[in-house]
């Protein structure tokens, strides 16, 4: 954190920060973070290691010294600095000071130095993939699980108490849990940070009917968070199939984690072990489906992680949306990735078709039956015409190929209706074959999704619960669809919104085209190029990057912003060429729109 000068020597007096570091043989590096209770510091052992310095003031009331917040502050202490669970925080000593038989003015404990927190993923999510973000989500419920195994409920599980070093997670903050033995919880506890609360913890006077409940409901809303970027709130709160289609199950267990009542959401024990196998499926899926797609034509990492993210998704809508919930789904959804059914696919499919439209014409002709109408089926024994009209019908299966089962009963309805409904039939199959193919060949993985379900074919009822992915092949790659509106869009509504951020994006990337005389382009779905070239136009790059920075407060949250924006380049020294990889995502437009256009 950026501190004055100033600043950092009133914090080093108030809390004895020099005292305290010197009397562990540390050097003090600097400040990390403070509250209005302590202060937590960075130095550095006699071993060249980095720690975290955690000093807190003996919590007083009324001038005096508060017991419960003293014991509260111990359980933490002690619970941390016992061998614990590997993403549990460990602390390596604690103190007091002064400890020279004076009074106690501190407390504080000493640990690794963690220089994330959660809180930095989420902000951030776009540099964590989302599978990198998911193994932190079970190293967290890990945590919560041996905690709630020791009978310790956290109370306080939030971003900001969940460290992170490299891909390593710990849980921290264990000064509000509500350690079983402890007696320390009061019926009126009020926790400062409602934001992860569950619904009974926001209840005045019911501190003491919390249960581990709690710690789930609030890990819910962390799930959530972590691929949405939003906190929940209310009923009406943004799911992570809208960021992450291919993640749809894991809505399912947050939204039963986010319950609002204590008795339904589901155990630490329980959301442990779903992650984990989840975890393990889906990884497992796509490669196989990336494997199964691979061709000499497509061969790039990044197109067939999109397309295996597409297929377990498209497999889901296929088998298991509502014809509501499917229609709201955009067909053009990454419609810069084309797809084709397999033989097996087609051949089933074609035959679906001729089997719903004889099945019509036989139920019309059954319900007349009851009025005394008859109609004389086909007669291929006696009458030429009629065994004319069977052939046709016949030879057509068998150039379609598929189940020999479902061809036999197409015929079968077929020679049970009358000859002029046979013909009827007949005539539309060109027209049945050609718009087959116009929708399920060379189309978007929802396009043909929609398409396979408005006919109402049974995906599973004709291939006996095959995932999709076995049926379907990756045909091309269209790279002049990258990044439209159609392509982004996953649902209908979402289209005019993506449209608007496109024409904003657009009309920024020109502001700076025409201010700083640069090239740009769309590079990837996700991307831009600007290009500098400082042997046409000298220090146009520096000028661009003064003008950003000179936009900002400094130590803001802001500049930080622009600074990461900046940093994705690529130079060539000699040409006197630079260029700065700008992406797509919805942080970046709202930090250029706020420097060139607000």
């Amino acid at each position: 954190m950026d501190l004055t000068d100033e600043a950092i020597e009133n914090l080093k007096k108030r809390f004895s920060i020099d005292e305290i570091v010197e009397s562990n043989n540390f050097s003090f590096i600097r400040i990390l973070g403070q509250g209005g209770q302590g202060v937590v510091v960075l130095v550095i052992d006699n071993t060249g290691i980095e720690k975290a310095v955690k000093i807190m003031n003996l919590p007083t009331s009324s001038g005096r010294a508060n017991r419960i917040k003293i014991d509260r502050l111990k359980n933490d202490i002690d619970f941390c600095l016992q061998p614990n669970h590997e993403n549990i925080i460990q602390y390596d000593l604690y103190g007091e000071y002064p400890n020279n038989g004076e009074k106690v003015k501190f407390l504080y404990a000493v640990m690794d130095y963690y220089p994330q927190t959660l809180r930095d993923v989420i902000n951030h999510r776009e540099d964590y993939s989302p599978l990198q973000r998911l193994n932190f989500l079970i190293q967290l419920i890990k945590a919560v699980n041996d905690a709630h195994d020791k009978r310790i409920i956290h109370r306080d599980i939030k971003p900001e108490n969940v460290l992170i070093k490299d891909s390593h997670l710990v849980l921290s903050d264990f000064g509000i849990a509500h350690f079983e033995d402890a007696g320390l919880t009061v019926s009126d506890d009020l926790l400062v940070n409602r934001n992860y609360l569950s619904p009974e913890q926001k209840i005045e006077g019911n501190a003491l009917t919390i249960t581990f409940a709690s710690d789930i409901y609030s890990l819910g809303l962390i799930i959530n968070e972590c691929f949405t970027g939003e906190n929940p709130a209310g009923s009406d709160y943004q799911h992570i199939e809208q960021y992450y289609p291919y993640l749809f199950e894991l809505d399912n267990l947050a939204d039963r984690m986010m319950s609002s009542r204590a008795d339904e959401r589901p155990t630490a024990d329980s959301v442990r072990i779903k992650l984990k196998i989840y975890d393990d499926d889906i990884r497992s899926q796509l490669g196989e489906i990336k494997h199964s797609l691979r061709t000499g034509m497509i061969a790039e990492d990044s197109i067939l992680k999109t397309a295996a993210e597409d297929l377990i998704f498209a497999d889901h809508a296929l088998k298991a949306l509502n014809d509501d919930a499917l229609q709201n789904l955009n067909p053009n959804y990454h419609c810069s990735l084309s797809y084709s059914v397999t033989e097996d696919l087609y051949s089933n499919f074609i035959q679906h078709r001729l089997l719903t439209e004889c099945d019509k014409k036989f139920t019309y002709e059954s319900h007349n039956y009851l009025d005394g109408k008859y109609y004389e089926p086909l007669d291929i024994n006696h009458k030429e015409e009629h065994k004319y009209l069977y052939d046709r019908m016949k030879e057509i299966l068998i150039n379609i190929g598929g189940n020999k089962i479902l061809s036999g009963k197409i015929l079968k309805l077929f020679i049970s209706c009358q000859d002029y409904h046979c013909e009827e039939i007949l005539r539309e199959i060109d027209q049945i074959i050609t718009d087959s193919k116009d929708n399920i060949i060379d189309v978007p993985v929802l396009w043909l999704v929609k398409y396979l379900k408005s006919n109402a074919f049974n995906f599973d009822y004709n291939f006996n619960g095959d995932k999709l992915f076995e049926h379907v092949k990756l045909v091309e790659f269209r790279e002049n669809k990258v990044g439209t509106p159609l392509e982004l869009a996953l649902f209908e509504n979402q289209l005019d919104f993506f449209k608007k951020k496109e024409e904003k994006l657009l009309t920024i990337l020109n502001t700076i085209r025409n201010r700083y005389h640069i090239e740009f382009d769309q590079i990837s779905r996700e991307n831009y190029s600007l290009k500098f070239d400082n042997a046409y136009n000298a220090g146009s790059f520096d000028k661009f990057k003064e003008y950003c920075i000179s936009e900002t407060e400094p130590g803001s949250a802001f500049e930080a912003d622009v600074y990461d924006m900046l940093r994705n380049l690529k130079e060539n020294i000699n040409e006197g060429v630079i260029e700065l990889i700008v992406s797509k995502d919805w942080d970046v437009e709202v930090t250029l729109r706020k420097i060139f256009i607000n």
